[in-house]
């Protein structure tokens, strides 16, 4: 609770010193002095930075989160709207990275200094190292433009959308779809979800192929291990059986802060992919002053950091007893 309080202080000190009129931006482009006069009243811009931010904790504990300046709608009604198609995107991405970093990390580990080993090293600093927007490009050009088998940007085809839409439940176009039985619909969404996902999974993944390579190469050196290896345990057991769960932790802390990131931090992913999701909204509320707009987003990420922090500190105690008797 403190690190919300102190996430929505910083944040509306520091969208009250940016520069820019939001009253001007509320009324218009056409607007006149007197317009942008009275728009500062109706919006509280009058009053004094204490009272104006009492009255923002007052509506926050209401559930209000304010009025956009740059839509006119509820902040709260489009982070519903836009933060589904983020969550679908970098969770897909995610698990991409998981299933991929895990296991390649783990084969690493079990030979250091081997050709394998080289490899996945080197391919986990690409993977960290290349500009998402650059990645983004490259696979359209391949797999749109070269290749011809995936489609270039959207959720899903316009055809689609016209001929078979789908019904909003959960926001995610591909968990709807099925729910629904559009499997027309279902296989263009997932199509369409691909290049996208991929290029998010890019920087997660070597993070994950690092981290639990260096963690079980720690692991590995221990007595316990030696003695399951002088016991003639097999080499992929010892890995994947023990040695994984010591490596474990670390790695999902990292993820889910890395996942937390991505929900506001693939806006050019999301413009490449003209993805209508949460990142894009954030830059566009950045560039137009929106200060609501800008603190609820803050306050939505701060809350889900905090949600992912305390359910991975309950599934590393699941994980590792040592944890649940500190």
């Amino acid at each position: 609770m403190l690190v919300l309080v102190g996430l929505s202080v910083l944040t509306f000190i520091i969208t009250r010193v940016a520069p820019g009129d939001p009253a001007a931006l509320w009324m218009g482009p056409r607007a006149s002095a007197a317009q942008i006069a009275r728009a500062t009243v109706e919006l509280g811009l009058n009053r004094p930075l204490p009272v104006q931010y009492g009255i923002y904790m007052w509506d926050l504990v209401h559930g209000n989160l304010g009025v956009s300046i740059e839509t006119h709608q509820p902040v709260l009604n489009n982070i519903a709207a836009y933060l589904p198609a983020s969550l679908e995107l970098v969770t897909s991405g995610m698990l991409i990275a998981l299933v991929l970093g895990l296991p390649l990390g783990v084969l690493a580990a079990m030979r250091p200094g081997g050709a394998f080993d080289t490899l996945a090293r080197l391919a986990a600093v690409l993977s960290v190292s290349v500009p998402t927007f650059w990645l983004a490009f490259l696979l359209q050009i391949v797999f749109f433009k070269d290749l011809g088998l995936l489609p270039l940007a959207g959720r899903v085809s316009e055809l689609v959308t016209v001929l078979e839409p789908v019904r909003h439940i959960t926001g995610f176009m591909t968990v709807d779809s099925m729910l629904e039985g559009n499997w027309t619909a279902f296989w263009s969404a997932l199509q369409h979800l691909v290049l996208p996902a991929l290029t998010i999974a890019s920087y997660p993944f070597g993070l994950i192929l690092r981290m639990v390579r260096a963690s079980l190469l720690d692991v590995i050196s221990l007595d316990h291990v030696r003695l399951l290896r002088a016991l003639g345990q097999k080499r992929h057991t010892i890995a994947f059986r023990y040695a994984l769960k010591n490596a474990l932790p670390a790695t999902l802390t990292v993820l889910s802060l890395t996942f937390a990131y991505s929900l506001t931090g693939t806006f050019l992913v999301e413009s490449v992919f003209n993805w209508p999701g949460l990142g894009n909204y954030t830059a566009q509320a950045v560039v137009t002053n929106d200060y609501p707009a800008v603190m609820g987003v803050t306050l939505v990420i701060g809350v889900i950091y905090v949600v992912l922090n305390l359910v991975v500190d309950l599934v590393i105690a699941g994980i590792d007893p040592r944890v649940r008797y500190v």
